[in-house]
């Protein structure tokens, strides 16, 4: 996704900025997702691998990528898995 773009979007409930998430939290998802312990939400069960994901800092939540275009619809976000909690770029 274009950084112009990204600098564009916001959540859609609280208008908080957003970012892709990091390859290693790409990953922690997805390994959640074939689990089948994660919902959006609606409290639907999220079924399929992402391919890529925004998230929202500044409250943990999570809005799918699906064939190149981000979910910004309130029950498709899901909380980031508290199995590895999202970095805040400082190390």
């Amino acid at each position: 996704m274009e950084g112009s773009l990204l600098e564009l979007l916001c959540a859609p409930l609280t208008y908080a900025s957003l970012r892709l998430v990091r390859d290693e939290e790409l990953r922690s998802i997805n390994r959640i997702i074939v689990s089948g312990l994660l919902r959006d939400r609606a409290g639907e069960l999220l079924q399929s691998e992402l391919e890529a994901c925004l998230i929202s800092d500044a409250d943990a939540m999570c809005y799918p990528i699906r064939d190149g275009f981000p979910i910004l619809i309130p029950d498709a976000g899901f909380h980031f898995p508290s199995e590895a909690p999202p970095q805040t770029g400082e190390d």
